[in-house]
């Protein structure tokens, strides 16, 4: 079980709302579409979760750092298999109730509703690897220079056609 028990109460959430506000782009035409190459029954996808999941036995998401710095948020990702069972994912998060997740990893993370999808053949297959990050990310340079490029980076080496962003 997680030790993170408290949840904030959006607390951050009208600072957080005055940031998020100004990375609106200016002009959202000029926002990049790209289209899928291929229909979503043939195409490898994966899951990126904001929910700060992480395998047990794998370092945490730093959330004691942020207890300490509320401003700050883990800009780390971690790697899942999606071979990996409800029980062998640890589930932190400062800002969210976690107890749901500890229960059924699904309504942040939808593993196994993909993993149905791949048997039903509406996804092409579900890639070896989802990914985890830390939702509240207030300084999210980092997560944009350093974390999203080694996320694709690997999701390109692996073949993923398409990423699914569960935020939470």
């Amino acid at each position: 079980m997680s030790p993170v028990t408290k949840v904030d109460g959006y607390v951050y959430y009208p600072g957080s709302k005055t940031r998020i506000d100004a990375m609106r782009p200016a002009d959202p035409a000029r926002t990049p579409w790209t289209p899928l190459p291929k229909p979503l029954s043939e195409c490898k996808v994966t899951l990126v979760s904001t929910a700060g999941i992480f395998m047990k036995g794998d370092v945490s998401f730093d959330y004691e750092r942020e207890w300490r710095e509320p401003h700050w948020g883990d800009p780390t990702h971690r790697e899942i298999p999606k071979t990996a069972a409800q029980d062998d994912c640890e589930y932190t998060h400062l800002h969210i109730n976690t107890e749901y997740l500890q229960k059924d990893r699904n309504v942040a993370f939808p593993v196994d509703i993909f993993l149905d999808y791949e048997r039903e053949g509406k996804i092409g297959a579900l890639a070896d690897t989802l990914y985890s990050t830390m939702g509240y990310t207030p300084n999210f340079h980092p997560l944009m220079k350093k974390t999203a490029p080694l996320m694709a980076e690997k999701m390109h080496e692996e073949g993923v056609d398409a990423a699914f962003l569960i935020p939470v």
